[in-house]
This record gives structure tokens, C-alpha cells and sequence, in this order.
């Protein structure tokens, strides 16, 4: 317990806000590496919990440390290292919180206020899936398992009390307002999607409600590519196919999830009989950048959305305002909880205190009266010791609260002689 009490939360992170796309690509998580980037972490000197929160449009590092000035290096150098990268090319590009400061963020970003697309819906279950991901590997203990939960109820509680999720701009959203500013319209078109995930999903539901019809789906799982197929109409075909059709294109979204490029330069045709927009929302890009410099080509990325995005940001501002407000109380909340942390080993010596005191009055009349009665007693003897700890167990944690944990520890002690009891 004496750990709990001087235990800090930090976060190195890079976002949309502080690192190009192209470093995003190689600091990002994804599937085996994100369980091996935990059980890794867990055995950092100084480090006793971890959460790695990756997406899209950040990766952040989530750690439980008694030396929060200290970790901030070997968080940067085990970064670079794990990512095969220069601890020189992170540094200028990543940030660093501690205190309520990294809550606040936390809190910032399960509420979509650090989001790219405010108000975009997808954050939230990608903080859970990860704090989970955490838990299951054993990263994500007693104080970032307090931290996470109470993010996510304040990031359901922004949605809730504001406005700010109502008719939301995800990102597939923004790159069909972006293949619609590029042509116009889009219901004539030969259009691919490239992933079968979330994102992918949203991107075809978008595009359908745009008025497209043929629909050239792809996928490493050619039966999800049918069953797309078969919800919007077009065709269902495996990665491996799509060099042969590409050239038949107008229009590629890929929304994938890999660690490679799954459309090079090579794949494109130099000589083509129309305009090929390609619009790469995946994490890690799934397009080589190279595509952009073959001609009638014109490659976007996420951090091209930014036209759409910002006419939605103002839309919202109202309610970020009051998000931020939430936000706000809910850091002052945890911080009281986090200061009542120094008061509950006192809490809990004077529960066995008087717990002690319970068993012994009660061995005295084990035999003495019927096993029946004796049950009675003993519940009785619960409920009591229950009804005289409730109060001063919560008067403790408001004392803690207000600095004063010290004073009571030393008032109590007088009083009932916990030290001894520690000894005993």
C-alpha cells in the first residue's frame, strides 16, 4: 500500500498535433507488437504499470511510476529502440505529461477533444480496447485500472451532457467529403475499398449514402469482402488482386490495419484513361508515398482531411467548451481520490483493529452458547463493527483529501494503538 500513495501517472505520447504521419507510421502498435510493447515496458526500472493507447492519428504511453522526472528518458530511449528509430528523431516530435496533467490529457482524449475529427466516436472504444489489451497482459494495475475507468466514464458522460457526437464527421466521413470536393459527384465512379475493419465499414456506408454502386471491395479475408459485396453491391476480391484492378479505378479509400504497404508505386500503371484518386486513412498508411508522383495520380492522406475537419471543429465549439468543463471536475475528483491514497492503510489498520477486538469478544462465546445463537452473534458483531467504521473510515479519506493524512494517522495511533497491532 505504501506504494499507492507516491505512485504518479505520466504519458509520452505523438499525435497528429506533434509528429508528421510518415514517424506516426513507425511508432504505431498494432497486433502482436502492442502485447510485446507491454510485456516489454512491465520490465523498465522505475515503470510498475503501462497502457499503450495507438490509433490512427496517435500513439501514447501511459505509465504508473513513483519517479515521474526521472522516466521520461528511459520511456523515449525504450520507444526509439522498440521502434527501431533514433532517440534524436522521437524527441522533437513526442510530449510528455505527468500529474494531472497526463489525466487531463487522458480525459482529453477518450472525450474526443484531442481528436483530429472532433467529436469522432471511434476513440473511445479504441481507449477501452486498449486499457483491456493492458489488463490482459498483467500491464495495467490498481492505479491505471482507477485511471481508465474513470476516463471512460467521463468521455460517455461529454457524449451525454453535450452536443458534441451529434451528426459526427468521422474520418471516412471526411475523406468522401474529400473525393466529392475532387469530383464532384461520385455515383458514376469505379470506387475500391481497401479493409473490411471499422473504418472500412463506415468509408462504404459513406460512400453508398454518396450514391456509389460500383463497388470494388478488398481484403486479405476474401468471405468479408464478399459479405460487403453483397451489403452495397460491387464485386469482393483478395489483396493479392489488386494490382489488376486498380487500373479499372477512379477512386481507392484503403482503411486496412498493417505494417506494410499494400499498394506500391509499382502497382499504379504509369499510363492510365482516367484521373485515380487514392484517399489512405489506414494505420500505418497502406499506400507508398511514391504513388503521388505518377501522373493523373493524386494521393491523400489523414493529415490532408483538414479543410473538412475544421468546418466540423467549429461546428462543435459550443460543446467543447462544456466538455472541457466536465473534464475539469472530473481531474479535481481524481485528484481527491489520489490524496485519499496515503490514508487507506490507515483505514485499513483500524478496520482490523476493531476487527481483532470482534474475534476475541466472540471466542469468548463460541462454547458457550448454541452454534445457532453463535451465528446470530457473529452477524450481529459484522453489522456493528460495519456501522461504527462507515463514519470515521469516510471522515479519514476527506481528511486525506485536505492534506491531512499525517495528523490523523498520529491521532489514531494514540488512540488505539495501531502500531502495536502492526507489530502483533
Amino acid at each position: 500500500m505504501k506504494n499507492k500513495e507516491n505512485t504518479h501517472c505520466v504519458v509520452l505520447g505523438a499525435s497528429h498535433k506533434t509528429c508528421p504521419v510518415a514517424l506516426r507510421d513507425k511508432l504505431g502498435f498494432s497486433g502482436e507488437q502492442l502485447e510485446k510493447g507491454l510485456l516489454s515496458l512491465k520490465n523498465l526500472p522505475g515503470l510498475s504499470e503501462a497502457v499503450i493507447v495507438s490509433t490512427c492519428n496517435r500513439t501514447e504511453i501511459y505509465a504508473a511510476t513513483l519517479y515521474p522526472e526521472d522516466l521520461r528518458d528511459t520511456l523515449v530511449n525504450w520507444w526509439a529502440e522498440f521502434s527501431h528509430l533514433d532517440a534524436a528523431e522521437l524527441v522533437p516530435h513526442c510530449f510528455y505529461l505527468a500529474h494531472t496533467e497526463a489525466i487531463a490529457h487522458l480525459y482529453s482524449v477518450v472525450s474526443s477533444l484531442d481528436s483530429l475529427v472532433l467529436g469522432e466516436n471511434q476513440i473511445m472504444g479504441q481507449v477501452k480496447d486498449a486499457f483491456q489489451k493492458a489488463q490482459k497482459t498483467g500491464s495495467a494495475g490498481f492505479f491505471l485500472s482507477h485511471l481508465f475507468q474513470t476516463a471512460l466514464s467521463v468521455g460517455k458522460k461529454v457524449r451525454e451532457d453535450t452536443a458534441i457526437g451529434d451528426g459526427t464527421v468521422s474520418i471516412p466521413f471526411a475523406a468522401v467529403q474529400l473525393a466529392l470536393r475532387e469530383f464532384g459527384q461520385l455515383a458514376a465512379l469505379n470506387v475500391g475499398v481497401l479493409g473490411m475493419g471499422e473504418m472500412g465499414n463506415i468509408a462504404s456506408v459513406e460512400l453508398s449514402a454518396a450514391g456509389v454502386t460500383r463497388f470494388s471491395f478488398f481484403n486479405r479475408t476474401l468471405s468479408r469482402a464478399e459479405n460487403f459485396a453483397a451489403r452495397f453491391g460491387g464485386e469482393a476480391f483478395e489483396l493479392n488482386q489488386i494490382s489488376q484492378i486498380l487500373p479499372k479505378l477512379d477512386l481507392l479509400i484503403a482503411a486496412a490495419s498493417t505494417p506494410e504497404y499494400l499498394i506500391t508505386a509499382e502497382m499504379i500503371p504509369a499510363e492510365k484513361k482516367n484521373k485515380l484518386v487514392l484517399i489512405d486513412i489506414g494505420a500505418p498508411r497502406n499506400i507508398d508515398p511514391a504513388a503521388k508522383d505518377i501522373k493523373d495520380v493524386s494521393l491523400f492522406c489523414i493529415d490532408d482531411l483538414t479543410k473538412v475537419v475544421e468546418e466540423n471543429r467549429s461546428k462543435r465549439r459550443h460543446s467543447a467548451e462544456r466538455a472541457r468543463e466536465i473534464i475539469g471536475d472530473a481531474v479535481d475528483e481524481f485528484a481527491e481520490w489520489y490524496a485519499t491514497l496515503g490514508v487507506i492503510p490507515l483505514v485499513l489498520s483500524l478496520r482490523n483493529h476493531h476487527l481483532k477486538i470482534e474475534q476475541e469478544v466472540l471466542a469468548k462465546w463460541e462454547h458457550r452458547v448454541s452454534p445457532e445463537d453463535f451465528e446470530r452473534l457473529r452477524r450481529f458483531a459484522d453489522e456493528l463493527i460495519a456501522k461504527i467504521l462507515h463514519t470515521p473510515s469516510a471522515e479519514l479519506k476527506h481528511l486525506g483529501a485536505a492534506g491531512l493524512g499525517l495528523e490523523s494517522r498520529l491521532i489514531l495511533e494514540k488512540l488505539f494503538d495501531l502500531q502495536e497491532d502492526e507489530k502483533g
